[in-house]
């Protein structure tokens, strides 16, 4: 068996000018994926109103790679609203719906699969919409970004520490593979901010560990490339430089050449 790599960039949609880099990257690197969020993430708990952004990036995907089909960043306002939301399988379909069109409008492959903005669609910030996520994923053919594994995560990572957490992934897990819903064998990325990152060359030390950790089968490593705009510096205030670092790892000769090294095959999907 070998080991893939699904190499997404996330946000898609939310700035001009990080689009326009992530297009580039498509064309031009090993990024193989991107995920675009079809309504304003920072919408209160009400009915967001649709992003604007997300038919422009949809649109310069298109004409750097024709064949890649954009993902779903499914985002679900927040703080919610007391007991979480009982109309998310309509939220998550008003969304897909959006993308849908934003791909016909472009020339590009409808999207072929679902993930979740801040981990909102997981229960890291609340509720879990596993049930419902995997559900219309089902109904609607499409992937879900959830790990098969959990490996590549410590014992003591504070987000899977409990038994409860680990208990309701097996449990999604056991769903989705009874749905026929293709997910990653391991998901991965750096999640702290500019802090946790500390400089360029740490941050690209944890990437090129992650490549040489990833196990058998297809996986995926996600990313929030973006160039040093004064708008990333204003509305990412306290991760915009590891987004600027993010961006040139994509580019970077030695995370390139891990990846053959490792032998490891990129793909666009699961």
């Amino acid at each position: 068996m070998t080991r893939s790599l699904v190499l997404t960039a996330d946000d898609a949609g939310t700035d001009p000018d990080a689009d326009r880099e992530i297009a580039a990257l498509l064309a031009g690197s090993p990024l193989t994926a991107v995920s675009v969020i079809t309504l304003d993430p920072g919408a209160g708990p009400g009915s967001p109103p649709e992003n604007p952004g997300a038919a422009r990036a949809v649109l310069h995907v298109a004409e750097a790679a024709p064949d890649v089909a954009p993902g779903v960043h499914v985002v679900l306002p927040t703080p919610a609203p007391e007991g979480g939301f009982d109309d998310v399988t309509d939220r998550i379909g008003a969304q897909v719906d959006a993308l849908t069109r934003a791909a016909a409008d472009a020339g590009a492959p409808s999207p072929g699969r679902l993930d979740s903005h801040q981990g909102t669609l997981y229960g890291l910030l609340g509720r879990s919409y596993l049930a419902e996520s995997i559900a219309f994923c089902a109904a609607h053919g499409l992937a879900f970004r959830m790990p098969r594994g959990l490996e590549l995560y410590g014992d003591d990572d504070p987000l899977l520490a409990s038994a409860d957490v680990r208990t309701r992934h097996a449990s999604a897990v056991a769903a989705a593979d009874a749905a026929g819903v293709r997910i990653p064998r391991v998901i991965a990325t750096h999640r702290g901010g500019d802090a946790e990152a500390r400089d360029y060359p740490t941050l690209r030390e944890h990437y090129l560990g992650l490549l040489r950790r990833l196990p058998e089968g297809t996986s995926e490593i996600f990313l929030h490339p973006a160039p040093d705009t004064p708008r990333q510096r204003e509305v990412s205030a306290a991760w915009w430089r590891k987004r600027v670092w993010e961006l040139r790892l994509l580019g970077d000769p030695v995370f390139i050449r891990e990846i053959e090294r490792e032998g490891i095959d990129l793909v666009s999907g699961w």
